[in-house]
C-alpha cells in the first residue's frame, strides 16, 4: 500500500464521518422543530346544509333577481 492509497483511505473515512454528522444535524433539528411546532387545531364545521345568514335559494332583495323570468331577454 503506497502513500497516495493510504491517504485515499483517510480522506473516504473523513468524508463519511462528515455525511454521518450531517445526517445527525438534519435529523436532531428535525426533532427539535417537531417538538417546539405549534399543534394544527381544524376549525368547527359549518353549520348543515348552509352557512348562517340569507337563504342561498333567494335573491337579494336589494339586487337583481337571481334567476331571471323566462321570456326576458
Amino acid at each position: 500500500m503506497t502513500a497516495a492509497d493510504g491517504m485515499a483511505i483517510i480522506l473516504f473515512l473523513f468524508f463519511l464521518v462528515g455525511v454521518a454528522v450531517g445526517v445527525l444535524a438534519v435529523i436532531a433539528l428535525s426533532a427539535r422543530r417537531a417538538h417546539h411546532a405549534v399543534r394544527y387545531v381544524p376549525p368547527p364545521p359549518p353549520a348543515w346544509p348552509y352557512r348562517p345568514g340569507r337563504n342561498p335559494d333567494e335573491s337579494d332583495p336589494d339586487g337583481p333577481p337571481r334567476w331571471p323570468a323566462r321570456g326576458n331577454d
